[in-house]
């Protein structure tokens, strides 16, 4: 979950942007939430890098054609994040412009962003 700086930072730089738990409750399954999202045509910024090593996560993100954004440095504070992805909004802007959904993006702290995650994960089916 984000703190308050970055969403402000963010708003201050001329970004509309809410936190998840102004839309949905805390809980709220992946599915359901990121559904949502797709149908909206809302982008996700994020610092979970694991969904890309989550089948269920990250198909669910992608079949719901979502367009996302993941800090590839999480860990950083607030204020060091919303000065990575301030300064990196030009390349995310491009990438909006030139990549259709689903996908998901990576912003390094070096403020580069390529392209992630475009394809689900075949999950295997458990043999019995």
């Amino acid at each position: 979950m984000y703190g308050a700086t970055i969403f402000k930072e963010l708003r201050k730089a001329g970004l509309k942007v809410e936190a998840h738990n102004i839309r949905f409750r805390h809980n709220t399954e992946d599915v359901d939430w990121l559904a949502t999202v797709g149908e909206k045509k809302w982008i996700v910024l994020m610092r979970d890098l694991a969904i890309g090593k989550n089948p269920i996560e990250l198909n669910a993100l992608l079949y719901a054609k979502v367009r996302a954004f993941a800090l590839q440095r999480g860990d950083l504070p607030d204020a060091e994040n919303s000065r990575i992805v301030i300064a990196a909004l030009p390349k995310i802007l491009r990438i909006l412009t030139e990549h259709s959904e689903p996908f998901i993006a990576k912003i390094t702290k070096g403020g580069n962003v390529y392209l992630w995650k475009t394809k689900p994960i075949p999950i295997p089916r458990n043999p019995r």
